[in-house]
């Protein structure tokens, strides 16, 4: 279940990825993912695509004091098929070639090319220091 968040997120904070929302960043959905993967790795194993907009992000107060991203659920169509995958959702930054944002997705349900796709809503959190 490995998840990431590129140095412009954690030096910049979560409102990097709202900033680069505007025309940038894509939603991909994932096949496989491991920790540090590159932009190419990530994007190669890429089996759906979809667009995002500044207002399919809200940034908000998750606990005490902590901060979140909270992604609104989207839907597209898969691109492309995989069995058995291990599913991750991606945001990424297309202009600029760079992963901004990784978690894991858990349904792990087999994926068939041109089926229709919900991914649900998500969080993405950055905790207070202890």
């Amino acid at each position: 279940m490995p998840k990431y968040l590129h140095p412009d997120v954690i030096d910049n904070g979560l409102q990097h990825i709202i900033d680069q929302a505007a025309g940038n960043v894509d939603m991909r959905l994932l096949s496989a993912y491991t920790q540090g993967d590159s932009y190419a790795t990530v994007t190669g194993n890429a089996i759906a695509t979809i667009n995002m907009i500044v207002g399919d992000f809200t940034l908000g107060d998750s606990g005490s004091f902590d901060r979140k991203l909270t992604v609104a659920a989207k839907t597209g169509a898969a691109s492309s098929s995989a069995s058995s995958p291990d599913l991750h959702v991606a945001l990424i930054d297309a202009t600029n070639s760079k992963v901004l944002a990784v978690t894991d997705e858990t349904s792990e349900q087999d994926i068939t090319a041109g089926n229709p796709l919900t991914i649900p809503t998500f969080d993405i959190v950055v905790n207070q220091p202890v």
